[in-house]
């Protein structure tokens, strides 16, 4: 081969080569320029999307700093109402010593009185007793009397029979010593 066809086939074979390569640059540019434009719109996605999430982000903040400030209410009023529950668990507490102090002293009345209580149940069933003797007696007592008041009325007609005679005999003695008078005149 000739020399200048070997050169001719060098030169295109090297601007085939050369085209090559431009197309492969163009082609790399192109497809550089694709993703970087993909990335160019997926920044800008991520970019309102982080725009959208940081807005969203800032009203939950907002939202938040509200809870924050009305929890931080809640527990300032939380925190008096505890200090109020603390003092009213000191006078519940001294109410209940007071209170156990007065149930104590309850317990001990209230066992001197049942102590009393049997004591009186006691003398109670000794005075039923003694008073169910004395019924005993008293019936006896009755039946006695009656038989005194049937001997006094006895007595009583016996007295005024002797009374009787008593007067009769005083009658008779007057008598007696009229007529002695008379006999002692007439002698």
């Amino acid at each position: 081969m000739d020399p200048s066809v070997t050169k001719a086939t060098l030169k295109v074979l090297g601007l085939c080569m050369v085209l090559i390569f431009l197309v492969a640059a163009v082609t790399i540019s192109v497809a550089v320029m694709m993703w970087h434009s993909e990335a160019v719109r997926m920044l800008q996605g991520c970019r309102e999307q982080a725009a959208n999430e940081t807005s969203a982000l800032g009203g939950r903040v907002a939202e938040l700093e509200r809870d924050v400030a009305e929890l931080t209410g809640r527990l300032q009023e939380d925190a008096q109402k505890e200090k109020q529950l603390q003092r009213q668990l000191g006078q519940a507490k001294d109410e209940g010593r007071k209170l156990k102090a007065t149930l104590l002293s309850c317990r001990e009345r209230e066992s001197t009185l049942s102590a009393n209580v049997t004591a009186l149940r006691n003398a109670l069933a000794a005075i039923q007793l003694e008073g169910t003797d004395m019924d005993t007696r008293n019936i006896a007592l009755q039946a006695e009397l009656t038989q005194w008041q049937g001997k006094a009325t006895e007595q009583e007609l016996r007295l005024e029979e002797a009374l009787q005679q008593h007067q009769a005999s005083e009658a008779q003695r007057g008598q007696c010593e009229a007529r002695q008078s008379e006999l002692q005149r007439s002698m």
